[in-house]
């Protein structure tokens, strides 16, 4: 499980906590968790003109937990 934000160009804000994140090849940003059999289900999508910036929580190289920035272009996961 993991916290992800996603800015969105709005100038809003959503915090999710989710087993993965993804930027698909068109730029779609999916987030997904599983169910009680493992099994991943889709939980919400972004259209790539709506999303200003993706970030996973996690350690820095320092080890001190930040907000990690997601690249902007090409297809990703992040868990």
């Amino acid at each position: 499980m993991a916290v992800f934000k996603v800015r969105l160009t709005s100038g809003d804000e959503k915090l999710i906590e989710a087993g993965r994140a993804a930027r698909t090849d068109t730029g779609q940003i999916l987030i997904e968790d599983t169910d009680s059999l493992g099994v991943w289900k889709l939980l919400e999508t972004y259209q790539p003109a709506d999303v200003a910036a993706v970030y996973r929580r996690g350690p820095a190289e320092s080890g001190i937990y930040t907000w990690i920035p997601q690249p902007t272009a090409g297809r990703w996961w992040s868990y």
